[in-house]
């Protein structure tokens, strides 16, 4: 029987570039029907993601980015994420994003949900206030 794999190979990336390559102890990502914690060993899945806060620990390190909607393909010793947008902590602006959080908040009341412009306006939210959490997490 062969050995479980102890750490995991994470590689997140977007159209425009790689994001991370590491290898870590753990990922949690946002998934469409809520998080997923991947441990080595993890059984192979295909997951949806959503906007949100990834989170990967290496040791008692725990590091956050910003993924905006994607895939993920888990195997026992790796994890690729293929994100339509990804942003490092280092890379947010908080105040721009506290701004874009407030503007989409005004423009949102404005709209029924029916409305083609409601969902993008949902999406700028989300990720504005995951961009924040993500920021404040630092």
């Amino acid at each position: 029987m062969a050995d479980l794999p102890t750490k995991l190979d994470l590689t997140v990336v977007t159209r425009e570039r790689k994001i991370i390559d590491v290898q870590v102890d753990e990922v949690v990502l946002p998934a469409t029907d809520g998080e997923i914690g991947i441990l080595p060993g993890h059984t192979p899945l295909l997951a949806m993601l959503r906007i949100g806060q990834m989170r990967y620990r290496t040791g008692t390190k725990v590091e956050r980015l910003v993924i905006s909607w994607g895939f993920a393909e888990v195997l026992p010793d790796r994890v690729i994420v293929l994100a339509e947008r990804g942003f490092l902590p280092t890379e947010i602006d908080a105040v721009a994003a506290e701004e874009e959080r407030r503007l989409a908040e005004r423009q949102i009341a404005l709209l029924a949900a029916h409305d083609p412009e409601f969902a993008i306006l949902e999406t700028r939210l989300e990720e504005s206030v995951a961009m924040i959490n993500v920021h404040r997490d630092m």
